[in-house]
């Protein structure tokens, strides 16, 4: 089967050019010689350790897989993505051949592999959220799998829309109509699973607000169904079934399993360790006892900094990190595992996300138990903060920015008395959008601003970035949709080149 790959053409691009112009895709690590010397990853990595003597283990035992994937585990016929990092768009292409090295090139441009580009220029927009999201890494190589990659991935390649991902245990079409959801529940023939993106998506809502949970919810519930596990706080991404909620008292089904709409007080109010979670989280652990080559085996296989330690039964008993070895080897030349395992929090996957920030902040990470409060599920590093973090933060920086030009400049414009009548008296003489939608619908308080835009579309501008600032101000873990991040941009941008 075809796979993808991302393929980054150096920290700052200083490849891509290069790399399109030649039908190529170039790695760096400039010191090493021909890969096609190397017969084994184990030789490959020795090798590094030559060529880049003042480099940790971890390190070389990184790059030695990144170089392998790209010398041996790439195949003619795979699909490669290359970010363009000055314009921040992306190529890509199909691999044509076999790895080769290129003695006269510049030294970070001889190892390469021949592409047949067939796409450049491709915005980050049309790529859905999700697998977007997998063109983040920045690994030099990695392996693009995450839900279908390599089959959207090719859609996009061809000029074709990203088709989105299907989770292999839905069993309703996402393009699916809520005439399509009812008829397949009063059917009843299969159990009625999708995500709950696509769920939301039948009410054409794209991510959880207090709104968009009460109208889902209510008309589920006016049918006589609830989902399982419920919608309100399961990842977007996460299958959930439709259930039939508890029957008449005294029927079978009601007795055996009796199932409740979500109250109001079920609704998410905070941040949970689950919204940081993968889809199918997983946790690798080694047993208590085992040598501790056996961890460090594991560590250099799965590019982990660290490795959970359980008992016998599978209950967490500590961790062993690249430090803690370092540490027990400092006092035993030969430790054991035992030596190296240190003490770790474990938290619960319901647990309040930002409440482990200082936990994290002091040990680099937490281990995540399930729903059974005993099985490792995850693990919650600095890297899952910051990336939430973000994901959370900057459509508010945006809306920020926006709003405090655009009040600066109302403020230089407008008359006092005039915003006296607009602005509530708990607002502190600052308006709201909403005052700002009352005040710029009047074409004269619009012309006062003295920009040169059109009156109808920034108002229309203005009004979406109400809508959706409403929105964030509602509890949601989910990911701003595209076209939403897209019209904040916008709005910011407008008022950006028109504020001088």
């Amino acid at each position: 089967m075809k796979s993808a790959w991302q393929v980054r053409a150096g920290r700052q691009g200083e490849r891509d050019q290069e790399a399109l112009a030649e039908g190529l895709a170039i790695v760096g690590w400039g010191g090493v010689p021909a890969l096609g010397g190397f017969g084994s990853k184990d030789a490959l990595k020795a090798g590094l350790r030559e060529c880049y003597p003042q480099r940790s283990n971890y390190v070389v035992g990184n790059w030695a897989g990144q170089l392998w994937r790209f010398y041996r585990e790439m195949s003619e016929g795979d699909l490669v993505v290359m970010p363009l990092k000055n314009v921040r768009q992306f190529a890509i292409g199909e691999i044509t051949g076999s790895y080769h090295y290129r003695p006269d090139a510049t030294p970070d441009c001889r190892h390469a592999r021949p592409v047949r580009w067939l796409r450049t220029g491709i915005d980050p927009g049309e790529f859905e959220p999700d697998l977007r999201g997998s063109l983040g890494s920045l690994l030099t190589v990695c392996r693009l799998s995450r839900h279908e990659a390599a089959r959207r991935i090719g859609e996009v390649a061809a000029g074709r829309a990203d088709p989105g991902w299907q989770h292999a245990s839905a069993s309703l079409d996402p393009d699916a109509t809520q005439a399509d959801l009812w008829e397949a529940v009063e059917t009843g023939a299969t159990p009625v699973k999708l995500t709950v993106r696509d769920l939301l998506a039948m009410w054409d809502y794209r991510r959880r607000t207090a709104t968009s949970l009460v109208t889902v919810r209510s008309e589920l519930a006016e049918h006589g169904v609830t989902t399982k596990p419920p919608f309100t706080t399961a990842r977007m991404d996460a299958v959930v079934e439709l259930v039939p909620i508890a029957d008449e008292p005294g029927t079978a089904d009601s007795e055996a399993d009796p199932l409740e709409v979500d109250a109001p007080d079920d609704l998410p109010t905070r941040w949970m360790v689950r919204a940081v979670l993968p889809d199918k989280p997983a946790v690798v652990a080694v047993t208590a006892g085992k040598p501790l080559a056996t961890a460090v085996t594991l560590m250099l296989a799965k590019d982990y900094s660290q490795l959970a330690v359980t008992d016998a039964d599978g209950f967490c008993v500590g961790a062993v990190s690249w430090e803690s070895i370092g540490r027990a080897r400092l006092t035993n030349p030969a430790p054991t595992l035992r030596d190296a395992t240190t003490q770790v929090r474990v938290i619960d996957f319901d647990d309040e996300l930002f409440a482990q920030i200082d936990e994290i902040y002091r040990h680099g990470y937490v281990f995540v138990r399930g729903e059974d409060r005993r099985k490792l599920i995850g693990v919650l590093t600095a890297n899952d903060l910051a990336r939430q973090f973000g994901t959370l933060a900057r459509p508010f920086s945006l809306l920020e920015e926006a709003e405090l030009r655009l009040r600066r400049q109302t403020k230089r414009s407008l008359p006092e008395d005039v915003l006296d009548k607009a602005v509530p008296p708990w607002a502190n003489g600052n308006p709201t959008f909403g005052n700002y939608v009352r005040l710029f619908a009047d074409q004269h308080h619009f012309d006062l601003l003295n920009w040169p835009l059109d009156h109808g579309a920034f108002l229309d501008l203005l009004k979406e970035a109400r809508r959706i600032r409403n929105d964030l101000m509602h509890f949601s873990g989910d990911e701003v949709p595209k076209q939403d991040l897209a019209a904040i941009e916008g709005f910011c941008a407008t008022i950006k080149a028109v504020d001088q």
